[in-house]
């Protein structure tokens, strides 16, 4: 296992660097912060002090995120509206902050970097004030603002680049993949994968609940750098081979098993969870989220799916639609309305209400967040706690399908693959 500091000697030399490429960058926009885009907070954060709203369930599921109750973010605090959330997200978000074997600033330039590009000023704040523990300036943080290309040195530079294809690509390039695989195992580059895509779904989260930044952390997005990404990859990609093989049944651990067939039945385990289980430490905080979502939150199964069929097309991943096509025919959704969750919300025989959750997840796979109008019409049905939900489960299959695409995993025999685009 790598210490969670074993590459900050490295970065630091990087951090103190007088000379700053970003400066040399033509910088025609501004970066503004979703939440600046609004009047005023959709989700008011809990008050601690107010002991109906601070609630012993909602200070546990605060705990689940490894933070004490007393230091909330203003996103948890958001989040305490709808408890069942904070226990939903908490354990992954957990285990990736403390527990990872991603190095620590590695953590903080992917998490920064996720949040200018999602336009978080709430995320980035939070960041901002952990990175200047590490020593990084002003001009540190601009730069990460800049992008790889603005001086790092190579390994700082593919931490960053990662991070735009997750972000941009819902997948890590062969390059950059190769490039990690150099130095990391296969349970440092699950955790990798996986922490890019966490804080670009903390950064959805904070704007589309239209989370300030925290008081207490006076860092904000920094001006004058233009928001730069390069151009996207064609979706979807498959890989003739997956990255990282599913785990066979013969090399299964006690603790796999007990994972993977704790009834020991011996049915086929699908290769997404039988992948995932070489690192269980991992597979457990996400299989709690993916519960979560499935089977905790507040949406009907039908709206579910019809979140997660869209979020996996638009990320092109084939496997995520593959599973969800069967999940959404159990529920009840025939062939031709699945056909058009691909067309999307405008395609002719939507009810009005399901082409607004079509928009949400389409707003949030393009800005980052969901649209003032698309929030409203989403209240005409949906109180807070639905409106969480929505947010939740369109990020959290942003990750899966993040996920899925970077490990290349191999659909199941006679899966179905998405329809002609």
């Amino acid at each position: 296992m790598m210490p969670a500091l074993a590459t900050l000697s490295r970065v630091a030399p990087a951090f103190a660097a007088v000379a700053l490429a970003a400066a040399a960058l033509p910088v025609p926009a501004v970066a503004t912060s979703q939440a600046a885009l609004r009047a005023e907070a959709r989700v008011l954060p809990a008050d601690p002090h107010d002991e109906v709203e601070w609630t012993a369930e909602v200070r546990a599921g605060i705990e689940s995120f490894g933070v004490d109750p007393d230091e909330a973010t203003p996103l948890l605090r958001a989040l305490a509206r709808h408890p069942p959330a904070l226990h939903g997200l908490g354990p992954l978000a957990a285990y990736l902050r403390s527990r990872s074997m991603v190095a620590a600033v590695d953590q903080i330039l992917m998490g920064l970097r996720a949040a200018w590009l999602c336009r978080s000023e709430a995320v980035w704040a939070e960041l901002a004030a952990e990175a200047r523990t590490f020593g990084l300036l002003d001009d540190d943080l601009r730069r990460v603002a800049a992008g790889p290309d603005a001086g790092w040195g190579p390994w700082d530079a593919a931490v960053l680049r990662a991070t735009d294809e997750i972000y941009r690509d819902s997948f890590l390039s062969d390059a950059s993949w190769q490039a990690f695989a150099e130095r990391y195992d296969a349970q440092q580059l699950l955790d990798v994968v996986f922490t890019g895509a966490e804080y670009v779904l903390l950064s959805m989260l904070a704007n589309s609940l239209g989370v300030e930044p925290d008081e207490r952390h006076p860092d904000r997005l920094p001006a004058g750098v233009e928001r730069r990404i390069g151009p996207a990859r064609p979706s979807p990609v498959r890989l003739a081979e997956p990255r990282l093989l599913p785990l066979p049944r013969e090399d299964w651990s006690g603790e796999v098993r007990a994972l993977l067939d704790p009834d020991g039945t011996g049915q086929p385990v699908l290769n997404l969870y039988a992948t995932l289980a070489r690192h269980p430490a991992l597979y457990r905080p996400r299989a709690v989220q993916s519960a979560y979502i499935r089977t905790g939150a507040t949406l009907t199964a039908r709206a579910r799916e019809i979140l997660i069929l869209r979020i996996g097309w638009l990320c092109g991943s084939e496997y995520e639609w593959a599973q969800h096509v069967r999940v959404a025919r159990g529920v009840g959704m025939s062939d031709e309305e699945i056909r058009r969750v691909a067309r999307g919300p405008d395609a002719a025989g939507w009810d009005p209400f399901e082409a607004t959750l079509l928009r949400a997840a389409d707003e949030l796979h393009r800005t980052d967040t969901i649209s003032d109008p698309t929030w409203q019409a989403l209240a005409e049905r949906y109180g807070t706690a639905e409106r969480i939900d929505v947010a939740i489960t369109v990020a959290g299959y942003r990750m899966v399908s993040i996920a899925l695409n970077s490990l290349g995993t191999a659909l199941e025999p006679g899966r179905e693959r998405f329809p002609p685009r």
